[in-house]
């Protein structure tokens, strides 16, 4: 019977401190988790300030090393911050970026109002039987050239701060508004021609 006690007195005490060594590893990977979180912090926020400072050649090559890290996060705060740069050329980068990103443009179409009457009224017609949407898939790009290839056949391409495209009977053109769309004129052939200004999400 004291042996029993004893035995259980030993279990008991041994669980207690394989009790307590797991809380002090359970502290320590807490404490080195948030180290790590802390640098990661101080790291984003220095290449936010290189990204917005005065050096021009420092923000692109900053920009260029965030997009094509492999990190998702540096990746997005790199398009997040060129977007809403005033820096035109880092903004153009950040629209290619987003935009030969995407595996589909997806537009939504309404009449352009500077066309005269009667072209109005066909692109009325084509949306009256197709809809208000329009997508086009991206198949394949180069972020070096900004060209992408449309269903394989076709091409596109991001400029600067614009994107052009021809598909088939269709063409157009559209512009960088602000941090998140495009938006300019297009042509559709669907059973007839139809002149619209047509809006994008690039993210």
């Amino acid at each position: 019977m004291k042996n029993s006690i004893f035995v259980i007195a030993i279990v008991c005490v041994l669980a207690g401190l394989f009790a307590g060594a797991n809380i002090a590893v359970a502290q320590t990977s807490a404490a080195e988790m948030l180290e790590q979180a802390r640098a990661r912090a101080r790291e984003m926020e220095e290449l936010k300030a290189v990204l917005n400072g005065p050096d021009q050649n420092m923000r692109l090559a900053s920009f260029d090393i965030m997009v094509n890290s492999g990190d998702d996060a540096m990746r997005q705060i790199a398009v997040d911050t060129g977007l809403a740069s005033a820096d035109t050329l880092m903004q153009a980068m950040a629209f290619k970026e987003s935009v030969l990103s995407l595996n589909r443009i997806v537009m939504s179409l309404e009449i352009d109002k500077s066309q005269p009457a009667e072209i109005q009224a066909k692109s009325q017609a084509v949306l009256n039987a197709n809809g208000n949407a329009y997508a086009l898939s991206i198949a394949e790009s180069d972020k070096k050239t900004g060209i992408f290839k449309i269903d394989s056949r076709y091409k596109g391409q991001v400029t600067g701060l614009e994107l052009t495209f021809k598909y088939s009977y269709d063409g157009g053109r559209l512009s960088l508004v602000d941090e998140t769309t495009m938006k300019g004129p297009i042509r559709i052939n669907k059973g007839g021609y139809g002149n619209f200004i047509a809006t994008a999400k690039i993210r």
